[in-house]
């Protein structure tokens, strides 16, 4: 009879020592972060979520495109609006949206996926001294009839960083020098 009580116990706690260890290994995957660095929030916008495209650049000389955006005119210089008939969603943020957030902004031109918003994952985003750094996973799509562009739109804090690195699959692909006025490579200007 006393087997039994400590029996159920011994196996109530280690139901309790499994699901506190699940739940500590998910915390620091999502707290992978190194000395002096921590986690920025964000959030991941659709890449359907405004009805716009993004302009055109030299693939070829940049195969990425990195962006900070943090005014309604940046964001103007990256985007074209794309009316179409019954479709009532707005071209781009509101102004006041960047009172308060900013835009962080990766794009390729690739062969067109099945599901656009799966091309990126974002593995971390962390910041350190006034350093921004975006880690993140490209995942090429299988081969298509034709190319399109898309992109990673991330909404973050509003925040004044000094420079912002960009880390595809474990490789810095660019980075921002913000302290210089840069907020994108290639340099986007807004066309009359």
């Amino acid at each position: 009879m006393r087997l039994g009580r400590s029996f159920i116990p011994f196996w109530f706690m280690a139901l309790i020592l499994t699901m506190l260890t699940g739940v500590s290994a998910m915390a620091g995957k999502n707290a992978d972060t190194g000395p002096g660095e921590k986690n920025v929030p964000y959030k991941q916008i659709s890449v359907g979520e405004y009805q716009n495209f993004l302009k055109n650049w030299d693939e070829t000389k940049h195969p990425v495109l990195y962006a900070l955006i943090r005014t309604p005119a940046q964001y103007d210089a990256l985007f074209s609006p794309a009316a179409t008939l019954w479709n009532k969603r707005a071209f781009a943020p509101a102004a006041e949206f960047y009172k308060t957030g900013q835009i962080l902004l990766v794009g390729r031109v690739m062969m067109a996926p099945r599901d656009m918003d799966k091309v990126f994952e974002v593995e971390r985003l962390t910041e350190r001294d006034q350093e921004l750094e975006l880690h993140y996973r490209f995942i090429e799509p299988v081969a298509n009839t034709w190319t399109t562009k898309i992109f990673l739109p991330l909404q973050i804090p509003r925040h004044l960083y000094r420079k912002v690195v960009f880390v595809e699959n474990g490789k810095p692909v660019g980075e921002l020098n913000m302290a210089k006025g840069q907020w994108s490579v290639p340099k986007m200007e807004k066309q009359q």
